[in-house]
């Protein structure tokens, strides 16, 4: 299934099944590689609602779930393709093991996750967004050196660089696939390359994950309406010379931040995962109505909000077989 003019993606949901059937469509998407189980006799079966995007050789994902058990066992190690999963946990905690350690995720925590580990634990309630990465564009990369979790500030940028792609992900053209993905895998390389000096995060070797850092930093703080250049960089601790110097080519730090606010609203209105109303947008991206936005919206992209909105919405089968099958084919084709 595809979104028109945009990225291949997959969508499935739960919402408004009986809890029997909304169960049984999440474990059958989930079973290729997990296994997954209420978390205790008597709890509530678990469900959720997924989007899955194919960029290039690469997948990224959103997964909103409820609190559920789940685990990997050796027959979907041996199943599964070798690739690895850079996860931010959005809200929600993981607890558990890991190939075998004890581990522990939680909000705003970035793990690298190998497919081909063993895991059992628990999942609260929770909200992850990352990437599914092929080993072989990482051969570098060690990941009994970096274990499961990052640095303070390998993991910022990280989280930072995984939210500012996903919000792309929407309006990316098929053409664009495989450039992102690259652009993906070069920033991975440059953070997570042992051998570059300690400094690398202060250069502008990764100004592209400073601004990602900067882009997350606003969009946490959209709502503000004294946001300004001095919040944005302290918040990312760095000088404001240096936050001056990443935006200049782009007319200033606040042209960026009004244009972010614009660029907000239409990921949302184009992503099937977001079910705000258009003045809860208006709120929460601090624009003083719906009339101010609906103007500022059009000016920009042409098109009322509404109609907008309408015009991405693409109406899916319900096939929950067919997703597994063609989700499945996608990671099977990232080894």
């Amino acid at each position: 299934m595809t979104a028109d003019a945009g990225l291949p993606y997959f969508y499935l949901t739960t919402s408004g099944l009986p809890p029997g059937e909304a169960f049984e469509r999440w474990r059958t998407l989930m079973a290729p590689m997990y296994e997954v189980g209420p978390t205790t006799p008597s709890a509530v079966l678990p469900f959720g609602r997924n989007i899955a995007y194919q960029v290039g050789d690469l997948v990224a994902h959103r997964t909103i779930l409820s609190a559920q058990r789940i685990q990997r066992d050796r027959r979907r190690v041996e199943a599964g393709p070798d690739h690895v999963l850079f996860q931010l946990w959005r809200t929600g905690r993981y607890r558990g093991t890991i190939a075998g350690r004890s581990a522990s995720v939680a909000s705003g925590t970035v793990a690298l996750i190998a497919r081909r580990n063993l895991l059992d634990g628990m999942l609260d309630r929770s909200d992850t967004t990352g990437f599914v990465v092929p080993c072989a564009r990482l051969p570098a990369l060690t990941r009994e050196g970096h274990g499961l979790l990052f640095d303070a500030a390998r993991n910022r940028l990280l989280a930072a660089q995984i939210l500012s792609v996903y919000r792309r992900l929407p309006t990316t053209s098929p053409d664009a696939a495989a450039r992102l993905a690259d652009e993906i895998v070069a920033f991975l390389h440059r953070l997570l390359d042992s051998s570059q000096a300690s400094d690398v995060l202060e250069g502008q070797e990764l100004d592209g994950g400073l601004r990602a850092l900067a882009r997350a930093i606003v969009h946490e703080n959209l709502s503000r309406a004294d946001l300004s250049p001095e919040f944005i960089a302290g918040q990312m601790q760095v000088s404001r010379a240096t936050l001056y110097r990443l935006y200049e080519p782009e007319g200033g730090v606040m042209h960026f931040v009004q244009g972010e606010r614009l660029k907000a609203v239409h990921a949302a209105l184009t992503d099937p995962m977001e079910t705000r109303t258009l003045s809860r947008l208006a709120e929460v991206f601090a624009f003083s109505s719906v009339s101010q936005l609906s103007r500022s919206f059009r000016n920009r992209y042409g098109a009322a909000p509404r109609a907008w909105r309408a015009s991405r919405r693409v109406s899916h089968p319900d096939d929950s077989q067919g997703a597994l099958q063609q989700v499945w084919t996608w990671l099977r084709e990232t080894r």
